[in-house]
């Protein structure tokens, strides 16, 4: 390979072939494109990156790219196509000596191949891999963080914070437990209320922890950096409150049945920590749903057949957008490409593509920058539409999202195409009150892309069920 030229992987339409290279231009990409693919000259050549086929024909483009990112070679006015991943379903008994059963929990690492698992048990399970690519009937488990109670707990939340070295369990009974990772020292434990509905990392400080008792009337904020009090400070919400939301390090977005979004920010005067209301959005009905986008500084809020995108520096919607059906759950487009490890972030259109789960069973994504009308909405539909959709969640590299329904049916869209690529019912008793949750694995951008996503599910014993999905060999 060239020295001191910049390296790339030139890969063949079938991506059958492939050779290194160094290059400095798209000129010379295509030179050796030639000699090596045994091309002549009278064959046209587009060179696109193999991730998502967006198209290479500026030098300066080619260069900011990472070393080693794929290029691939279309002659002769092929088409680049996504490189297929095929979804197979798994499930995995868990031997306990508390074979209760319940409602079971399963979440990923944010950054490594490990799957902590909860159900009605004394512990909390780990298991782990060697590498994300390891299937999961290899993986084995790897410790037990104990809840230290005499009799088995349902764990009804489970979260690992931003960088992975705190995992926090909500009981039903109103009692917190959060373990240091990888040791699993008790950081702190604590029965604040008579039950647990909500918690949420702060994702900008990993040592603050935000959550939600089942009477819905006050957040309350925790400490795990080792303060004498772990109470942090509380946000009294003096009236029902739904979803809570952090949008940078000391504040929190808190949203309410009324229809009212409040950004409270952390005043962090000692002795005593207290809050102030920065911000105040009103929509039309309860909020079900916030979501926070840092790149735009923009948040996105679900209510009443409505779901509008706010900016903390303003009382007036940025978009605004009406749906035939109540919103119930929303994302954004994670602004990644897809694959490849490039981080180059999408176009501004693509930036502010929001994600919707309707009550009617649809799934809306909405475009708000979208000059074609006709564009600016796209409904995705599956066989159990009109079940109302719960939850979305995208892969960490933003190819895939999965929806699931209110009879726990997971759906995988193509977020290239949006059409459904798998789909599968989960192991779930209809009408249990607990929300169907989903977890990817982190997909490791330098390997080959591999994807798994875990549901929580009920069951008579303890099992997780989950989804594996991989690029087959391209010489199968």
């Amino acid at each position: 390979m060239d020295a001191v030229k910049k390296p790339f992987r030139l890969i063949s339409h079938d991506r059958r072939v492939q050779y290194g290279v160094g290059v400095e231009s798209v000129a010379e990409v295509i030179c050796k494109t030639r000699t090596l693919f045994n091309l002549g000259v009278d064959e046209n050549i587009v060179v696109v990156l193999e991730e998502d086929g967006t198209r290479v024909t500026e030098d300066g483009f080619l260069l900011l790219l990472e070393n080693h990112t794929k290029l691939m070679i279309l002659r002769n006015n092929t088409q680049w196509t996504q490189q297929p991943v095929k979804f197979n379903e798994r499930k995995r008994t868990i031997m306990a000596a508390d074979e209760i059963g319940g409602y079971c929990i399963s979440l990923f690492h944010p950054k490594l191949p490990i799957l902590a698992f909860a159900g009605y048990l004394k512990e909390v399970l780990l298991f782990k891999a060697e590498s994300f690519g390891t299937p999961f009937s290899n993986w084995i488990e790897s410790n037990r963080f104990g809840l230290h109670s005499q009799i088995p707990k349902q764990v009804s939340t489970l979260e690992w914070n931003a960088n992975g070295t705190q995992l926090a369990a909500g009981c039903a009974d109103g009692t917190i437990v959060v373990w240091n990772y990888p040791n699993g020292d008790v950081l702190f434990k604590i029965k604040h209320c008579s039950g647990l509905e909500i918690m949420v990392w702060n994702p900008f400080r990993p040592d603050l922890l935000a959550s939600l008792d089942i009477n819905y009337t006050n957040v309350l904020i925790w400490s795990t950096s080792g303060e004498a009090n772990n109470l942090f400070c509380t946000i009294d919400g003096r009236q029902h409150i739904t979803v809570i939301k952090w949008v940078a390090n000391n504040q929190v977005a808190v949203g309410f049945s009324s229809g009212l979004i409040e950004i409270c920010e952390i005043i962090e005067s000692l002795p005593v920590r207290t809050y102030r209301v920065s911000q105040k959005f009103r929509q039309e009905g309860e909020i079900t749903d916030l979501a926070w986008n840092e790149r735009l500084q923009l948040l996105a809020g679900a209510s009443n057949r409505c779901e509008q995108i706010w900016s903390k520096n303003s009382v007036f919607p940025v978009h605004s957008v009406q749906f035939a059906s109540s919103c119930n759950t929303l994302g954004w487009l994670p602004a990644v490409r897809i694959g490849g490890g490039t981080s180059f972030a999408r176009n501004a259109i693509e930036n502010r593509t929001l994600v919707c789960g309707l009550s009617n069973g649809l799934t809306v994504v909405w475009n708000p920058l979208e000059n074609d009308i006709a564009k600016r909405q796209t409904m995705l539909r599956e066989n159990s539409y009109d079940c109302p959709i719960h939850a979305l969640s995208f892969s960490s590299d933003g190819r895939f999202l999965a929806s699931i329904n209110d009879i726990s049916r997971i759906v995988i869209w193509s977020t290239k195409t949006w059409l459904p690529v798998f789909s599968c019912l989960l192991n779930a008793v209809e009408g249990d009150e607990n929300r169907p949750l989903m977890s990817w694995m982190y997909s490791d951008p330098s390997v080959v892309a591999t994807y798994k996503l875990a549901g929580n599910t009920y069951h008579s014993g303890n099992e997780i069920q989950l989804l594996e999905g991989a690029i087959p060999n391209p010489t199968d």
